[in-house]
């Protein structure tokens, strides 16, 4: 694949993750139930497109493996939050926080697999450090937490990890005529 490509992926992915992030974030006074449908529409969608694009970008991720897990793990909590909503809410609060400090991991990973072929490599740090302050915020703050807080909370990792893939891909659009 080329680099071109790569960053047509990435731009995609980032604009999805934005969009994502907005839905969240669009009615916070809504009831717990209908955020965690929202919650797991968004989960679902963004799992899906992981695990697809994973094949894709096999080049440019640090472990394919990794990826595949990831949208797996974050597709398994969108189907978990969809089915059964309120079975065990603390669990799927506590895999959501621990699905941001995965996500972190793997921003970085991949920020120090792409720093040598692209520019503003910093703004995925940036990402990466806010979705670990998610996370490790969703799992400190679970016994008291609510479940609208958590879905406000990944309403706003996922559109700042958006934000820094549009950035990545549109800092990086000339030196490969995207």
């Amino acid at each position: 694949m080329s680099e071109k490509r790569f960053l047509n992926f990435i731009f995609i992915e980032g604009l999805l993750l934005m969009v994502l992030g907005l839905c969240v974030l669009i009615l916070p006074k809504l009831t717990s139930v209908t955020f965690g449908v929202m919650l797991s529409a968004v989960f679902i969608t963004y799992g899906l497109y992981k695990i697809i694009t994973s094949f894709f970008n096999r080049a440019y991720v640090s472990n394919i493996i990794w990826c595949i897990f990831l949208g797996a793990y974050v597709l398994t909590i969108g189907i978990l939050l969809l089915f059964v909503p309120k079975i065990n809410l603390l669990w799927l609060i506590a895999l959501t926080g621990v699905f941001f400090l995965l996500e972190s991991i793997s921003a970085t990973a991949f920020m120090s697999k792409i720093r040598s072929m692209f520019n503003f490599v910093g703004c995925k740090g940036i990402a990466a450090f806010i979705l670990f302050l998610v996370g490790l915020t969703i799992i400190v703050g679970l016994p008291v937490i609510s479940f609208w807080v958590v879905a406000i909370l990944s309403g706003i990792a996922l559109l700042i990890k958006g934000m820094s893939k549009i950035t990545l891909s549109l800092a990086n659009r000339n030196n490969y005529n995207v």
